[in-house]
């Protein structure tokens, strides 16, 4: 689930929907006008690690507007991601059974080629967001 610019460089990050981290370091992007500014685009691989949020994650996954709901599910609607156990739960499962081979265990995990063509992973929300930034666009 991209946000930001098509052709903007890319930053994966795999988010459950109920992380303060994850929604912590989203709102830094935002803040700091990243994708106004085309400086990145960030795609969002939703998981879960408790029912509720696996539900919530298959949610946006099948959803046709997945960044509206996220974005409104980020400004505090507490119906824009509902948990319903009857959405096929098998896309976040596939999400978190790569995320756990990769044995990656929190939330965001974040991976992303830097500008010198090296891949980088930073484990939970990043220290220094416009360090991370540069580091891609630079």
């Amino acid at each position: 689930m991209p946000l930001g610019r098509a052709g903007a460089p890319v930053v994966y990050a795999f988010i459950d929907p109920q992380c303060p981290h994850c929604h912590s370091f989203i709102n830094d992007i935002l803040a700091a006008k990243h994708f106004e500014n085309s400086k990145i685009q960030l795609r969002l691989i939703p998981v879960g690690f408790k029912e509720e949020t696996r539900a919530q994650a298959a949610y946006l996954i099948a959803k046709p507007d997945p960044q509206g709901s996220w974005m409104r599910h980020m400004a505090g609607d507490e119906t824009a991601l509902p948990a319903r156990k009857e959405i096929n739960q098998q896309g976040v499962m596939r999400n978190l059974s790569i995320m756990q081979s990769w044995k990656f265990n929190v939330t965001p995990m974040i991976i992303y080629r830097a500008k010198d063509g090296s891949v980088k992973i930073v484990r939970g929300k990043p220290k220094d967001l416009n360090a991370l930034v540069n580091d891609i666009a630079g």
